[in-house]
């Protein structure tokens, strides 16, 4: 049996680089930028609760803003694939991958002078945005997935669960590594460590855009054949139909 080809939004490569630019970005703004997390707003929730219970109300402010931008993030991945689907000029992860280049750079220019809060809100808004584009990585953090998956395979010796275990493995991998680089990036070059996922986000925009139509074809190319199978079987069926009421 022919193997479907995967898109290339849910490829390997692509799920590791982007799992390691959430881990980058996840300890870039906690070390740099007034230790706010970026992903992990399930974190930025207890610190929330940790500055209410001591009546601080410049932390407060300091960990609410991101997560509300979070939330528009998330809003705009749910319009803007739309209104781009309209036109079928331009596919939403390309756009959006070329846009979180652009404004990661931009954060790496913002000199000193400028509120930790606006390096903050603009990556929050960007991690949520890939958070939801790119639904293969949202498990990132979620450990339990790969015992689950490991622990199905064994009795069952069913190898997508062992597959779905490593590819778990490899995206929680990815993302330690990221944060690993980050941290050292962050000490290293400071407030330009940023632009490092600049760098790991271009070969995945170029795979993106020249990679992605040679295997949407080939989906293509099997759906017309699935749909052409159907098609013959249900005639098939009205042609016994009728030979039956004869």
């Amino acid at each position: 049996m022919k193997r479907r080809p995967v898109p290339i939004h849910e490829t390997g490569y692509i799920c590791a680089s982007l799992a390691m630019v959430s881990g980058f970005l996840e300890t870039y703004t906690y070390l740099l930028k007034g230790g706010v997390f970026a992903n992990a707003q399930t974190g930025n929730f207890a610190l929330l609760g940790m500055a209410i219970a001591h009546g601080d109300v410049k932390k407060v402010f300091t960990y609410l803003i991101p997560m509300c931008f979070y939330v528009v993030g998330i809003a705009m991945t749910v319009t803007m694939p739309r209104l781009l689907d309209e036109n079928k000029l331009l596919r939403w992860d390309t756009v959006f991958v070329a846009l979180e280049i652009g404004l990661l750079f931009v954060v790496g220019c913002l000199p000193k002078s400028v509120p930790f809060t606006v390096s903050t809100v603009t990556v929050a808004f960007i991690c949520a945005m890939q958070y939801n584009t790119f639904k293969r990585t949202n498990n990132i953090t979620k450990l339990c997935l790969i015992a689950l998956h490991f622990l199905a395979y064994i009795p069952t010796k069913e190898h997508q669960s062992l597959k779905d275990s490593l590819t778990y493995m490899m995206i929680n991998g990815s993302f330690l590594l990221g944060a690993v680089i980050g941290t050292l990036c962050a000490r290293w070059l400071g407030d330009r460590a940023v632009w490092v996922c600049c760098g790991v986000l271009v070969p995945v925009l170029l795979s993106l855009i020249f990679g992605k139509r040679e295997v949407e074809s080939e989906l293509l190319a099997e759906e017309r054949q699935e749909l052409a199978v159907e098609e013959r079987a249900l005639e098939e069926e009205q042609r016994e139909l009728q030979e039956e009421d004869k």
